[in-house]
């Protein structure tokens, strides 16, 4: 794998922060201890002279020592030339860079590390500058219908290709003569923090757009769905001008209500918090906060702006409705055989159950009105089959030919 010097550079300054990161836990571990020898023992109200004068110490060179050789190591290679650190890497550096974003990705947008995704959109090779000149040299056919795919967490604008197979994008420009572009961005981000950077690149996009613009369309996957939700009410509040161009969004295995795997995380993440030798080891704790907002399907900074991410609390984000006018497209997997397999009920595609990814809710004012026929559950197939499936393709065809 042929890897880059940014990422070189920002690998190497998250090793420094895991190493930091360690520090801390065996310190906590270490006061913990003090306090209470005993698992079950009384806590004394002050920390053992030991620890406060001797260990703390040691632990406070340690990350002095850490932070001197980090700080070293970031002048060395802020020196080399510039055009020597845009290098770009492989298809697997980007996966894997893609996948730390998910993980990591607000810790690393907030220590500025190199490893950090701006957003940007994209052709299959390359970047996109929104200028009219760069569009047209970058687009072999240009049109005046825009459709956008937007990838799932931790993943890329690659995975929309897998195995081998043309993509939704390939299909819908070849078939129908759409312009597909596709957004790369940090997926370890608050969604809405997202959504808002991408209702603005939107703007930008239609205003640099060669050729007078028609339509819009929109494909998400996963969190990507989220995201489209999420820019499309920025969008509203905001008056935008790309909205009246806005035609259909097609939401592939999204978690309008949340994925189980999240929330089953954090009810596992509290119980152990209750255990005191156990809570200083609780590494779960540096998910990402785009893994968090995934809990309940957070589209907006009131979802969480004011509280704690790690909090237990119930579903209290706001209600985001469809935009009128707009046709929605959802689509689920299940590994279930057929619709009353209890395995598809059970564990969905492994990652979102059925009901969740087409919007049903117990809730009449969380369920989102989209007609019956604009969706469709595909059985015995998992989360990452929607992206390359011979008959979802097909349905996304169907659906942008209506």
């Amino acid at each position: 794998m042929t890897t880059s010097i940014q990422t070189i550079q920002g690998g190497t300054r998250l090793a420094f922060d895991s190493v930091e990161g360690i520090t801390n836990t065996v310190e906590r571990m270490h006061e913990t201890i003090a306090r209470a020898p005993l698992p079950f023992a009384a806590p004394p109200q002050q920390p053992t002279r030991a620890h406060g004068l001797i260990a703390a110490g040691v632990y406070r060179i340690i990350r002095g020592i850490t932070d001197g050789i980090r700080e070293g190591v970031d002048r060395a290679f802020s020196v080399l030339p510039a055009e020597v650190r845009r290098v770009g890497g492989s298809p697997a550096e980007t996966r894997v860079v893609a996948a730390l974003n998910g993980v990591l990705g607000d810790h690393l947008e907030a220590t500025g590390n190199a490893l950090a995704t701006p957003m940007s959109f994209r052709t299959p090779d390359e970047a996109l500058t929104l200028e009219p000149g760069a569009i047209n040299a970058a687009l072999p056919q240009v049109s005046g219908h825009i459709v956008a795919l937007i990838h799932g967490l931790s993943l890329s604008e690659l995975s929309w290709k897998r195995n081998g197979r043309p993509s939704i994008g390939d299909h819908l420009r070849d078939d129908l003569g759409y312009s597909p572009l596709y957004l790369r961005y940090n997926t370890g981000r608050h969604i809405s923090t997202n959504g808002q950077q991408f209702a603005q690149m939107l703007q930008a996009l239609c205003d640099a757009w060669p050729v007078p613009v028609e339509s819009v369309s929109l494909v998400g996957h996963s969190m990507g769905g989220l995201i489209i939700r999420s820019a499309c009410w920025y969008a509203q509040s905001q008056q935008a001008n790309w909205l009246p161009y806005l035609r259909r969004v097609v939401c592939l295995g999204t978690p309008h209500h949340g994925s189980p795997l999240e929330r089953a995380g954090h009810a596992f993440e509290s119980t152990l918090k209750k255990i005191p030798y156990a809570e200083p080891m609780l590494f779960g704790r540096v998910r990402s906060v785009g893994i968090k907002d995934l809990r309940h399907g957070a589209l907006l900074d009131e979802d969480w702006s004011g509280r704690h991410p790690d909090e237990r609390r119930p579903d209290e984000r706001r209600v985001v409705p469809l935009v009128p006018g707009v046709d929605y497209y959802f689509a689920a997997a299940s590994l279930g055989r057929h619709e009353l397999d209890p395995l598809g009920h059970l564990l969905g595609d492994l990652l979102v159950r059925p009901d969740s990814a087409v919007g049903i809710h117990r809730d009449d004012l969380r369920r989102l009105k989209i007609q019956p026929e604009n969706c469709r559950v595909f059985h015995e197939k998992n989360h990452f089959d929607l992206l390359d499936d011979a008959d979802v393709h097909r349905q996304v065809i169907d659906w942008f030919s209506r």
